[in-house]
């Protein structure tokens, strides 16, 4: 009987340790019907159960940032508040206000000790920098232009594309350092505006992928790739890429940095001629300024999991996803029945038809890791990593 309730007592020690722990659970957003509330909850990312308590942002949330050390996250919502969340515990550390007069955040990022972000405001961009755990504004900056979406974050700051009204000009780039100073940089190598020339209208626009370890940007534009010093504002041309066909009349595009000296983009060329053409999916070799088209027929790619992402929708009853390698080599092909479109949260894919939930996807593999959800089951907004803007 002793030998029995000895292997008794040692069974109730081991089992509860061979039991799997419970999966971690992340933070998101729950959208109420029109404008008037987005809410923060716990979600298994699997099965997407909530728990926890529930924390009101007073409006749709727009961009978001985590803390270096992941313990607070930064929500930007409508309108023009800074909510800051202890996602430990759960609970607001501060409000604050980050504009005055309309306008939507349009990005924030967490710089070492302070919050910065950009208000895209009826008079222009507007940078505002916070002192997040005090909840008071340090700096507020007017400039005089757009945010034009193609941004990249530094540890200690933001860089983003500077637009204009109206009009074609040199493309500006715009540094904000952690205090929320900023700093200009003007690059007459490249154009960017909408504006009716001869009778037609012309639209430039180069995108945009930061280096934050050699604290460089690239800026994408036509025929060429024109770098800039984030440190001390140079600019730096060496000429069109030779695998890069000359663009006569306007061009769009839209970058990412991908690490390792390599940089993917899209976009489109316009010329008189031949209209709109894509360029397709490209992956350029900063240093040894080459460019390499991966998809020809990409006019989006996401950068997620640790592939690039090419969707095509050729009707709605079925959306197909390729995945590609950094190295450019395709690693899987989906055709999803019934989908619409596919959000990515981190390493995960949902695979969502309208607002609703069909399955979850690794996207690393392309592997279907669930399915089966409830009717009504909505696609989530998963706080995995920071928010593009």
């Amino acid at each position: 009987m002793k030998l029995l309730a000895a292997a008794l007592a040692v069974a109730a020690l081991v089992l509860p340790a061979a039991q799997a722990a419970p999966r971690p659970t992340v933070p998101g957003l729950v959208y109420t019907p029109g404008y008037g509330n987005s809410i923060v909850v716990r979600y298994d990312p699997m099965t997407l159960v909530r728990s926890g308590p529930r924390i009101r942002l007073g409006g749709n949330a727009s961009s978001w940032s985590w803390s270096p050390g992941r313990r607070y996250l930064a929500i930007a919502s409508a309108p023009q508040r800074l909510t800051v969340v202890d996602v430990q515990r759960m609970r607001v550390t501060a409000r604050v206000r980050l504009a005055p007069g309309g306008g939507v955040t349009r990005a924030v990022t967490w710089a070492r000790d302070r919050v910065l972000a950009v208000i895209e405001t009826p008079s222009g961009a507007v940078v505002t920098a916070v002192d997040p755990l005090a909840g008071r504004v340090v700096r507020r900056t007017r400039l005089s232009g757009t945010f034009d979406f193609e941004l990249g974050r530094l540890p200690d700051g933001l860089v983003f594309l500077l637009g204009t009204r109206d009009r074609i000009a040199p493309a500006r780039i715009v540094v904000v350092g952690r205090e929320g100073r900023t700093r200009v940089a003007i690059v007459p190598q490249l154009l960017i505006g909408l504006a009716r020339r001869a009778g037609r209208l012309e639209q430039r626009r180069p995108g945009v992928a930061v280096d934050p370890l050699s604290r460089t940007a690239y800026l994408v534009g036509g025929d060429r790739i024109v770098t800039v010093d984030l440190d001390t504002l140079a600019v730096s041309d060496s000429g069109p890429l030779r695998t890069l066909a000359k663009v006569v009349a306007g061009s769009v595009r839209s970058a990412r940095w991908l690490g390792d000296g390599l940089l993917a983009f899209v976009g489109t060329n316009w010329d008189s001629s031949n209209g709109w053409a894509r360029t397709g999916l490209r992956i350029v070799d900063v240093r040894k300024r080459t460019a390499r088209v991966v998809d020809r027929g990409a006019s989006s790619f996401t950068v997620s999991g640790g592939r690039l992402l090419v969707e095509s929708a050729p009707s709605r009853r079925v959306l197909g996803v390729t995945a590609y390698g950094f190295d450019g080599v395709e690693r899987y092909r989906l055709e999803l029945l019934g989908a619409t479109w596919l959000k990515k949260q981190g390493s995960l894919g949902y695979v969502c038809r309208d607002a609703f939930l069909r399955s979850v996807l690794d996207l690393l593999t392309g592997r279907t890791l669930g399915s089966g959800f409830a009717a009504g089951t909505r696609c989530p907004t998963l706080l995995v990593d920071d928010s593009r803007g």
